[in-house]
């Protein structure tokens, strides 16, 4: 492969439409970024994840160290990722020409490239982003400064990586089960306890949840700490100890482990009744870089793919050039440009919620929509993936090949930040509390004025089904066996039908195209497809903008 940046034509308008003038100066960053991850960044990922990170919990005379032991790809990969300023994007002043007024289109712009060649590294890449974030909004002065230009630091010296430690024995989704204890009044605490799943478990700097002493239970009892990895000196352990790694499907060259808590200290961020919801806005941008990883996994999918089809020769002529191959290429294709667009729909939100400049109807949009995205691209993703190895036969399933590596990884992020129910259920959260269905309904309908009369009809139709179909889920308190069948319609109507908007970036007659095929293939009309593709469409929806 060449470059990630140069073969998506649909990349390269998201990116225009979002940064405006900005994407001049941060052309070049995007496209090196491209290049590379293309190239050595893949041949990178691939070692890593065949020579996963150790942990040594020892030195040679007995001292407890607890070090992660990385091959030299990973540090090779984290040199690119970091090195490309996907996190410096939206916290370094340098790269504000880079920017403009998107930041956040600019960090998802280049992690997207960064995520089709590695999704490991790709986890602790977000929790950077969102411990910088919460510190942005929560931290104090002080602790602004001492850790956001390290974790913003495109300079792998200077650079901390961060980390969100979440999920204990007692509870997974079931966040107020945290038994944790956080002993101390102040600014500063000690927090004891056990956390079970801690992705990047050798961050510097970790967002953690635990409970004060005395605070109510659930989650209004939480209080939310910045946990460091070492004392004010630098160089002194913190409190806790990694006591293994995780034997994982996917993911394998990032290393997730279970923690111990025994006295760490920590500065509060945010206590009881307050905790929670500030843990929240990490976890939703989380979601949203899921869901941009869930796409960057489609694209690789995609582009093993074709790069095979176009060069295997069964039955007298090129795989591509069978009429049912083409069809599934055309079919992932489709999927994977209709996701681009909605995703970077959120992104575009994000970048106006945190920059002060959305209406209450835009945060409410962004409400519903977070949940609905990395629900939906998640479970998107590992289908995608599958037909992606599928297409290879044989060898897709082998690890000498990527994509044995990329349907493996696909399968976290259907669980990553919350599974499929949780999502749905938090969905429904936000029609209950905030209506949010009616700014989703109202961006449905404007962008539904702006298809062609063929879209526009068919689009008209579902959104009266869907509306019908939340009228009887409201009207039933037992229906809950029915929410996900309901969103799963109208997160499809969400997309297909931004695929149709020009003023939100879209409308060009390739995503047209993919629209039309996203509907037709999961709301048929008939039993026989009347929109057969030709290798020449594929080509187009696959490559050009």
């Amino acid at each position: 492969m060449q470059s990630f940046w140069d073969s998506e034509g649909a990349l390269q308008s998201v990116m225009r439409s979002q940064l405006g003038p900005a994407l001049e100066k941060a052309q070049p960053r995007l496209k090196k970024l491209g290049e590379r991850a293309a190239n050595e960044g893949c041949a990178w990922a691939a070692t890593a994840d065949a020579q996963g990170p150790t942990l040594l919990t020892r030195d040679r005379n007995g001292n407890r160290i607890d070090e992660i032991v990385y091959h030299p790809a990973y540090r090779q990969l984290q040199e690119l990722g970091y090195g490309a300023g996907i996190v410096a994007a939206t916290y370094d002043p340098k790269l504000a020409p880079e920017r403009g007024n998107a930041p956040k289109a600019l960090t998802f712009g280049l992690g997207y490239l960064f995520g089709q060649a590695e999704s490991g590294m790709y986890c602790p890449v977000c929790m950077t982003d969102g411990a910088a974030r919460q510190l942005v909004k929560h931290g104090t002065k002080a602790l602004q400064e001492r850790f956001i230009p390290r974790l913003a630091s495109m300079d792998l010296d200077r650079l901390y990586t961060g980390a969100m430690f979440l999920t204990e024995k007692e509870g997974g989704s079931d966040v107020g089960q945290c038994v944790s204890v956080a002993k101390g009044d102040g600014e500063k605490a000690k927090l004891y306890g056990e956390k079970w799943f801690c992705s990047n478990v050798d961050a510097d700097v970790i967002m953690i949840l635990a409970r004060p002493e005395g605070a109510v239970a659930g989650t209004r009892g939480l209080g939310l700490y910045l946990l460091p990895r070492t004392l004010d000196d630098g160089k002194t352990r913190n409190g806790y100890r990694i006591e293994r790694l995780k034997n994982k499907l996917g993911t394998r060259s990032m290393p997730t482990g279970e923690v111990t808590l025994e006295g760490a200290e920590a500065w509060m961020l945010g206590g009881p009744g307050h905790g929670f919801h500030q843990m929240t806005d990490m976890l939703n941008l989380s979601r949203l870089y899921n869901a941009v990883a869930s796409v960057g996994g489609m694209r690789r999918a995609l582009l093993e793919a074709m790069e095979w089809s176009k060069q295997r020769v069964a039955f007298g002529k090129k795989v591509i050039e069978h009429p049912l191959m083409t069809e599934m290429l055309f079919d992932m294709a489709c999927e994977q440009r209709a996701a681009l667009h909605w995703s970077f729909r959120g992104v575009a939100l994000l970048d106006k919620v945190d920059g002060g400049r959305a209406s209450e109807e835009e945060k409410r949009t962004l409400r519903i929509l977070t949940p609905l995205l990395k629900y939906v691209l998640g479970k998107r993703a590992v289908s995608v993936c599958s037909e992606g190895v599928e297409a290879l036969g044989g060898n897709g399933y082998i690890e000498d090949w990527p994509m044995a590596r990329v349907f493996r990884d696909a399968q976290v992020l259907p669980i990553w930040e919350g599974t499929t129910n949780v999502l749905v259920l938090d969905a429904f959260r936000a029609v209950r509390k905030e209506a949010a269905h009616e700014v989703m309904f109202a961006e449905i309908e404007r962008c539904t004025a702006e298809a062609p009369a063929d879209l526009q009809a068919r689009l008209g139709q579902l959104l009266d089904e869907v509306k019908a179909g939340l009228a009887t889920l409201a009207g039933d308190p037992k229906a809950e066996h029915g929410l996900r069948d309901w969103t799963d319609r109208a997160a499809l109507l969400w997309q297909v039908s931004l695929c149709c908007s020009k003023k939100l970036g879209a409308g060009s007659a390739w995503d047209l195209r993919a629209a039309r095929r996203v509907l037709s293939r999961n709301v048929p009309t008939g039993l026989l497809r009347k929109d057969p593709a030709s290798v020449e469409e594929l080509e187009g929806v696959a490559h050009l903008a």
